[in-house]
């Protein structure tokens, strides 16, 4: 009579966290997928890809004067963790090899390489997050880029600003900032409610890019809060 083989401590605690997090995953799908706009959800995943974020990122590190604060404080760590992000996050899903969720339309979905067809951890969440990290951390850098900035800007577009703001320049970067981190966390969401992975592929995906833009800031010896 045969004997099966013992069950590891680490198998039998992440196969009914697994399971929890697909029951979890589908309910959130299921209940948003009808109220929100495909056609923003779209959106959101597109401004998050890679192909789109880094060509962007490199236009305006390239377009920034060199004496900008933005150019060192904020371009060149998004430029740097970009790289790291998809390289690790690549990593980890050919590691790990998660499957995605069967409900999604993922025939849609682009795939430059193969690793893109893999499911934990969400390299959009990843990137989203680090991101508004980055731009969070850079706070005192824009600040200070702010009256150079609305030189540069076209008179209509400052109206506008002052019109919501007013002159107080803290404010606006502290709006901007606040919209930044929704985008954020309205990216992590849409890739549940377009079927493209479960809440912990979202929740470990935007830790490491949290994690990311700290080592990114670390290694290229910047002052987070000085």
């Amino acid at each position: 009579m045969g004997h099966e083989p013992p069950k590891s401590a680490a198998s039998s605690f992440l196969r009914p966290l697994i399971a929890l997090d697909a029951t979890i995953s589908l309910s959130l799908h299921t209940l948003t997928r009808p109220i929100a706009p495909r056609s923003i959800l779209l959106l959101l995943e597109f401004f998050a890809d890679f192909r789109f974020t880094f060509p962007v990122l490199l236009s305006l590190f390239f377009v920034t004067p060199p004496s900008s604060p933005l150019r060192s404080h904020l371009l060149l760590p998004l430029l740097f963790c970009s790289l790291i992000d998809l390289l690790f996050i690549a990593a980890v899903k050919f590691l790990v090899r998660r499957s995605r969720p069967v409900y999604g339309n993922h025939g849609e979905y682009n795939a430059v390489v193969s690793v893109d067809h893999f499911s934990f951890p969400s390299g959009h969440s990843s990137r989203a997050f680090f991101v508004a990290s980055l731009f969070y951390f850079s706070r005192l850098p824009i600040l200070d880029s702010v009256p150079d900035l609305k030189s540069r800007a076209h008179p209509s577009v400052t109206a506008l600003i002052h019109r919501w703001i007013g002159q107080d320049d803290i404010a606006a970067v502290n709006l901007f900032l606040f919209l930044v981190w929704m985008w954020a966390l309205a990216t992590a969401f849409s890739r549940i409610t377009l079927g493209r992975h479960y809440v912990l592929d979202i929740f470990v995906g935007a830790c490491l890019g949290v994690l990311e833009a700290l080592f990114t800031l670390r290694f290229l010896v910047f002052q987070l809060w000085s």
